[in-house]
C-alpha cells in the first residue's frame, strides 16, 4: 500500500520524537501495519528493538549474492536483503522520504518523479551532455550515510556518539540519537557501502548527493544550462556551445575531487540537435518520446492479434521472444505476449502523455481486441490518474530499463 501525504506527515512527527532504539522499532512496526494491511497473521513480521540490532550487526547472511545480466555486456553484481531484514528496510525507507525531500534537480527513486521527468526538463535543447558515476552505489560507503544522518533534518547525533557507538553495555536512553544513525547506516550497507538491491539505498544516495546536486545546478546555471540527475545518470543540456575542456575540467573537480565520486569517462557523450538525443532511454529532440522500434513492436503484435487468433499470436511470440533483451530474466520462460504487449502500450503512455493520440489509438486496439477473447477488456479503465500512480511506483522499474534495457523493465512492469 501506498502511503498518504497524511501518513508522512505522521511520521515526521514521530520520527522527531524517536530517542531510542525502542521508539524507533515502535515506528517502523506503525508504518508495517499501513504498509502491508492484507498480510495473512502467519506472515506478520514483528519489528522490536532486538530485531533492528540483531539485522544492523548480524556478519553474514543478510543479504543474497547473485548477478544479473547488463545491457553493455558483463555482469551485475546484486546483493538482495534477506526477507526481514527487507521488510525492515522498506519501513524505514518510508521514514527517509517522509523526513528528507532530494534536491528539486533529483529525479531519480523520488515520489511522483520518473524518467520521463528527468528527460523532459532537456526537451528541444541544441546540446545534450551525459556523463555517468562509476560504482554508484558500492562508492557510497557508510561513512557518509552516518555522516548525513547526523545533519538536518534527521539530526541524529549527540556529544557523545561515538563513546555511546563503542559502549554496548549502556541502556537504549544513554545510547542518544547519535547510536540510531549509526544503527540505522548499519541496517542499510553492507560491507561499508549500500548494497544494491536495498530498498533503502536510492533513496540514501540522493541524501549523500545533495551537495553534489547543488553544486551541479550551480555549475550549469554559471553557464545558463540545464542539470538534472537520475540515480548515477548526469544531464546537462544548453541552447549554446558550452560543454568544452573548461566545463569537464570544472566537472571533474567537483564530481572526483570535492564530491569523491568518479565519472565512468566511457559513458560521457555529447549529442547535438542534429542526431538523435536520448536522455535515460527516453528521445528528447522535440518532445519525450520512445524509439522506433519500440513503436513498430507494439504494431506488429497487435496486427497479429488481429489477424490471427491469440494462440497462434503466443505461439508466433514465444519463437521471437527469446531473441529479446528481457528473455534472461523470465528465467527462460515466456509470458503472455498481451502481458507483454499491455505494458508496453502503457509504457508509451507514461512516456508521450495518457491523451497522445499514438498512445489512445493502440490502448483502443488492444482493448477491443481483449475484449473479443475474453469479453471484457484487460484494462478496460486505463485512467490518468492510474498511469500517476503507475510511474510513483515504478522507481526501480524505470532503473532497470535505463540499465539493462526496456525488454527487462516492461517484465517487471507487466
Amino acid at each position: 500500500m501506498r502511503l498518504t501525504a497524511v501518513h508522512k506527515e505522521e511520521i515526521k512527527i514521530r520520527f522527531a520524537k524517536t530517542e531510542t532504539v525502542e521508539d524507533l522499532a515502535q515506528l517502523l512496526s506503525w508504518i508495517y501495519i499501513l504498509k502491508f494491511p492484507k498480510r495473512s497473521k502467519k506472515n506478520i513480521i514483528l519489528i522490536e528493538a532486538k530485531h533492528l540490532n540483531y539485522y544492523a550487526f548480524k556478519p553474514a547472511n543478510r543479504y543474497k549474492q547473485f548477478t544479473i545480466k547488463k545491457k553493455s555486456g558483463g555482469e551485475r553484481p546484486i546483493s538482495a536483503p534477506r526477507y526481514k531484514l527487507k521488510t525492515i528496510q522498506k519501513c524505514i525507507n518510508e521514514v527517509l522520504n517522509a523526513v528528507f525531500t532530494p534536491h528539486f534537480t533529483a529525479t531519480g527513486f523520488v515520489p511522483q518523479k520518473s524518467i520521463v521527468d528527468n528527460a523532459k526538463v532537456h526537451i528541444g535543447k541544441q546540446f545534450v551532455f551525459n556523463t555517468d558515476l562509476k560504482n554508484f552505489f558500492p562508492s557510497t560507503e557508510f561513512r557518509r550515510i552516518k555522516a548525513v544522518l547526523g545533519l538536518a533534518p534527521f539530526n541524529l547525533t549527540d556529544e557523545n556518539e561515538i563513546n555511546s557507538n563503542r559502549e554496548k553495555k549502556k541502556t537504549s536512553e544513554e545510547k542518544g540519537k547519535g547510536y540510531l544513525g549509526y544503527l540505522i547506516a548499519n541496517l542499510c550497507c553492507d560491507n561499508g557501502c549500500l548494497p544494491q538491491g536495498a530498498p533503502t539505498s536510492p533513496t540514501l544516495t540522493n541524501l549523500v548527493c545533495q551537495r553534489l546536486d547543488k553544486k551541479l545546478y550551480k555549475l550549469a546555471k554559471s553557464i545558463n544550462a540545464t542539470y538534472s540527475r537520475y540515480a548515477d545518470d548526469i544531464t546537462f543540456s544548453s541552447n549554446k556551445s558550452v560543454f568544452d575542456d573548461s566545463f569537464k575540467k570544472i566537472l571533474v573537480d567537483i564530481i572526483e575531487v570535492q564530491e569523491k565520486f568518479k565519472i565512468n569517462f566511457e559513458k560521457e557523450r555529447l549529442q547535438n540537435a542534429g542526431e538523435r538525443q536520448s536522455v535515460t532511454g527516453i528521445i528528447v529532440n522535440r518532445k519525450s518520446n520512445v524509439d522506433r522500434t519500440f513503436i513498430k513492436d507494439i504494431r506488429f503484435w497487435l496486427m497479429c492479434w488481429n489477424k490471427f487468433n491469440t494462440q497462434a499470436t503466443q505461439q508466433k511470440f514465444l519463437i521471437q521472444f527469446p531473441g529479446k533483451r528481457g528473455f534472461l530474466r523470465y528465467g527462460g520462460s515466456t509470458p503472455q505476449f498481451y502481458n507483454y504487449l499491455n505494458g508496453k502500450i502503457l509504457f508509451l503512455g507514461m512516456v508521450r502523455g495518457v491523451k497522445d493520440e499514438m498512445f489512445l489509438k493502440f490502448k483502443s486496439d488492444f482493448d477491443h481486441l481483449s475484449e473479443r477473447v475474453t469479453g471484457e477488456p484487460v484494462n478496460s479503465k486505463i485512467k490518468e490518474d492510474k498511469i500517476l500512480e503507475s510511474e510513483i511506483n515504478l522507481m526501480t522499474v524505470l532503473n532497470i530499463w535505463k540499465n539493462e534495457g526496456i525488454e527487462n523493465a516492461i517484465k517487471k512492469y507487466s
